[in-house]
C-alpha cells in the first residue's frame, strides 16, 4: 500500500471541494454556547404558481404532488385532473371554446374554476360547490 497515493486522492478531493464549494451557496454556520457548529440553510422563497397560465399538464402534475403529499384530498385531486371540456359555461351563461386548450397551452384556471363553483352554488349543488370551493382554496396558496 502507497501512502502517497491516499495524500494525493485527499488532495484532489480538498481541491474538487474547493470548486464546487465556489458554485453553491453555503449555509450560514453559528456557534452555538458549547461551541458547536449548527447549519443553517437559508430558506428559499418558491415563487407562487400562477394559475391563470398554466398548461394542463402543469395542473395535473402539482396536484398530483399535493394530493400524495396530504395537501389536497382525493376529490379536489381527481377535478383537478380531469380534462377539460370542449366547450364550457361561465358565470353569465356565455359558451366558452375550450377546443384549441392542449396539454402545452397556458390556460387561466383560476376564472374558469372560479367561473364554475359559481354556476354550482347557483344551482344549488351544495356538493360540487364544495369541491370547487377546496379547488379555488387549492389555488389560491
Amino acid at each position: 500500500m502507497e501512502i502517497t497515493s491516499l495524500r494525493w486522492s485527499a488532495n484532489l478531493l480538498q481541491r474538487e471541494n474547493s470548486r464546487n464549494n465556489n458554485r453553491i451557496e453555503k449555509p450560514e454556520q453559528q456557534e452555538n454556547r458549547h461551541g458547536q457548529i449548527i447549519f443553517q440553510v437559508p430558506e428559499t422563497d418558491e415563487s407562487p404558481v400562477d394559475f391563470s397560465a398554466i398548461s394542463p399538464r402543469d395542473l395535473r402534475a402539482l396536484a398530483l404532488e399535493n394530493y400524495q403529499a396530504g395537501k389536497i384530498d382525493q376529490e379536489t385531486y381527481i377535478t383537478l385532473s380531469e380534462e377539460l371540456p370542449h366547450h364550457a359555461v361561465d358565470a353569465q351563461g356565455q359558451v366558452i371554446d375550450l377546443s384549441q386548450v392542449t396539454d402545452e397551452t397556458g390556460f387561466d384556471f383560476h376564472d374558469y374554476y372560479r367561473n364554475q363553483l359559481d354556476i354550482a352554488m347557483s344551482l344549488g349543488d351544495a356538493h360540487r360547490a364544495d369541491v370547487l370551493r377546496s379547488v379555488m382554496a387549492f389555488l389560491e396558496i
